[in-house]
């Protein structure tokens, strides 16, 4: 297998025979380099061989045989064998060779390309068994949890954050929390696990990376974007009662849309589109009234719903700050993104235990690795105005926090064709369908 035989089976067609072959040429270099390896460790410990050095402790015991792990494939090889007075003498270079730690990225790409830990283990038969696999998961996650709820949130200076939930099973709810600094970066803050998008579920989300370091800017308030459950609007509220609270436009043309006939659809994203193209309170107010006089004409009951989350839908715009920044900030596009790779990640999950912590693993694991794709956001440039426009009013009292006038706080109950459902329930269960 010289240069000259690869050359001809390019020049043959054969690709697959020429792949095949230098597949085989970088084995035999891996392992021509693992023994050169072994034998200087020998004659660092032992001295030449038929020369020993007369001060050395140790001796060859010769050889024996043994597993080693050459491109992630398990090969069986022979080691030579050192013992001094005490006994057998470890290799370090054969120790290293043998151990399948070496595998772990390999195991984190494929999962996290959709792979099933059978899949890995078939994929490496012989080199590495399915218990192996999974134990060798479970660590890398477990590494992943620590890693992403040990990050100090505090020395960032915070302007939004986007909250969103994802159902991996029935009774099985993840809220997730995305911040963005004032630079427009992006970053997963953490997630709570619980069985619906309750308040009691939000708050202990927002409580913990509350004492991780995560707050607005002092002097500031934060920007807040939500779907329109009800429950993370009474939790933020708690948590920062002077939040702005933006709710997804997305979520609510969507949920609108299904109200209205058919033939009344593409009116509604027509006047959706505007209501997110236009910069300013004015502009909002005007966009938004010929939306709400369209829908009350076709459906009442859905037209006096939109009228009552009038605050909560334009207080992007009441903050008076440059168009560009709609893209980002009056949806919760950002966020779904991530759930949505999320999803691809963990197809291959067909039961979610729950009494362990398998639910926690995934999510760090697939929301690190989402962060991994993350760019600054769309018009990020013009973030500054966003910073002046969150500066905190000179009368707070009485300030809900839902744009620069006092408003009171968003309905918490008020289901509303802006949330998932249209009960007056505060837990809500929607589930976001990508």
């Amino acid at each position: 297998m010289t240069h000259e035989t690869l050359k001809a089976a390019f020049l043959q067609g054969g690709e697959q025979e020429a792949a095949n072959l230098l597949a085989e040429i970088s084995r035999t270099a891996v392992r021509a380099a693992l023994f050169e390896a072994m034998a200087q460790e020998v004659d660092a410990l032992c001295g030449p061989a038929y020369h020993p050095a007369p001060e050395a402790g140790c001796r060859r015991a010769g050889s024996e045989r043994g597993v080693a792990y050459l491109g992630g494939e398990k090969e069986e090889i022979t080691r030579p064998r050192v013992r001094d007075g005490e006994g057998e003498v470890r290799l370090e270079t054969y120790a290293a060779a043998s151990t399948q730690r070496h595998l772990f990225e390999e195991v984190v790409r494929a999962v996290a390309s959709g792979a099933s830990i059978r899949g890995i283990a078939k994929s490496k038969a012989g080199s590495l068994g399915k218990s192996k696999a999974a134990q060798m998961w479970a660590e890398i996650g477990r590494g992943k949890l620590k890693e992403l709820r040990g990050r100090d949130l505090s020395g960032t200076r915070w302007l939004a954050m986007m909250i969103d939930g994802v159902f991996p099973a029935d009774e099985l709810c993840a809220v997730v929390a995305i911040g963005i600094d004032a630079e427009g970066i992006k970053q997963v803050l953490d997630f709570q696990e619980g069985t619906s998008e309750s308040a009691e579920c939000v708050s202990g989300l927002l409580r913990r990376i509350s004492e991780r370091g995560f707050a607005p800017v002092k002097g500031r308030r934060l920007l807040v974007c939500r779907d329109g459950s009800g429950a993370i609007a009474k939790a933020v509220t708690r948590q920062w009662p002077e939040a702005v609270q933006q709710e997804c436009l997305v979520h609510c043309e969507r949920n609108v849309g299904d109200k209205l006939k058919r033939a009344d659809r593409p009116e509604a994203r027509r006047l959706f589109a505007r209501l997110r193209a236009v910069e300013g309170a004015d502009a909002g107010e005007e966009a938004f009234g010929e939306l709400m006089a369209f829908v009350e004409s076709r459906n009442a009951a859905a037209g006096a719903a939109l009228r009552e989350r009038e605050k909560v839908l334009t207080a992007l715009h009441r903050l008076e700050v440059p168009s560009t920044l709609h893209r980002t900030f009056l949806s919760t596009n950002c966020i779904e993104n991530v759930i949505r790779n999320w999803r691809a990640a963990t197809k291959g999950v067909k039961r979610w235990r729950e009494q362990g912590d398998m639910v926690q693993r995934w999510m760090a694991t697939g929301l690190l690795s989402a962060e991994e794709g993350f760019r600054k956001i769309s018009g990020h440039s013009d973030l500054g105005a966003l910073r002046e426009a969150l500066v905190l009013p000179p009368s707070p009292s009485g300030d809900s926090g839902s744009g620069q006038r006092p408003s009171p706080p968003p309905p918490e109950g008020d289901g509303g064709p802006c949330q998932s459902t249209l009960n007056d329930q505060e837990s809500v269960t929607d589930r976001h369908q990508f």
